[in-house]
C-alpha cells in the first residue's frame, strides 16, 4: 500500500495542487496530514485526491468549525481525527500527531510501526527500536524545499518526494 504523509501546508494553495497531482500520479491510496492545514478552503484544493485524506489539528488550526463541517460532509473522503490519528493500513499500525515531543513518546511505546508528526517543517527519519518516527517536512516551503513522504507498507520504506524538481520551492 502507498501512503502519502504531508504536514504544515499553511494555506499554500499552489503547493497543495502540485502535491495532489504527484500523489495521484504515484497511485497513493491514503493521505495522512500531520497538522497545520489551517483554512477549510484547503480541503477544497484536496478534492482532486483519488485517495481518502486523514488529518489532525496542528498548532495553527484555523477555523475548526468549517474544517470539521467539511470533513463531516465529505462522505468519508476527508476524516478528521482530532489531535491524534491512529489507523491500521497495509498491515502497519500507524499514528500521527502534530507535536514532535508527543510523537517521540508515542514511538517509545512500541505500539506502532510508524509514527508521523509535523511542526518543525523539517524532514526527519529516525528509528526508535522497531518504530519509524517520521516528519515529512513541509508543503509550505518556508524552511526547506516543499515536499512530502511516500510510504510503502510491505516492506516498510520511505521516500522523500520534493514538489519541484529543481528544489527551489517556487510555484510551477
Amino acid at each position: 500500500m502507498k501512503i502519502a504523509v504531508i504536514s504544515d501546508s499553511h494555506d499554500h494553495v499552489w503547493n497543495i495542487r502540485r502535491f495532489v497531482e504527484q500523489a495521484n500520479g504515484m497511485g497513493v491510496e491514503r493521505v495522512i496530514h500531520c497538522g497545520d492545514l489551517v483554512s477549510a478552503f484547503m480541503l477544497e484544493e484536496m478534492e482532486g485526491l483519488r485517495a481518502p485524506l486523514h488529518l489532525v489539528w496542528g498548532n495553527n488550526p484555523g477555523d475548526r468549525g468549517m474544517v470539521t463541517r467539511a470533513c463531516l460532509e465529505s462522505g468519508g473522503r476527508l476524516v478528521h481525527h482530532g489531535t491524534l490519528g491512529e489507523l491500521e493500513l497495509g498491515g502497519l499500525r500507524l499514528a500521527w500527531i502534530h507535536d514532535p515531543h508527543l510523537a517521540w513518546s508515542l514511538a517509545q511505546t512500541g505500539r506502532y510501526n510508524l509514527v508521523c508528526y509535523g511542526h518543525t517543517h523539517r524532514w526527519r527519519e529516525e528509528w526508535i527500536e522497531r518504530t519509524l518516527l517520521l516528519n515529512p517536512g513541509e508543503i509550505l516551503g518556508k524552511k526547506e524545499a516543499p515536499g512530502w513522504a511516500l510510504v510503502e507498507t510491505d516492506p516498510l520504506r520511505v521516500e522523500q518526494i520534493l514538489l519541484h524538481q529543481d528544489g527551489t520551492g517556487g510555484a510551477l
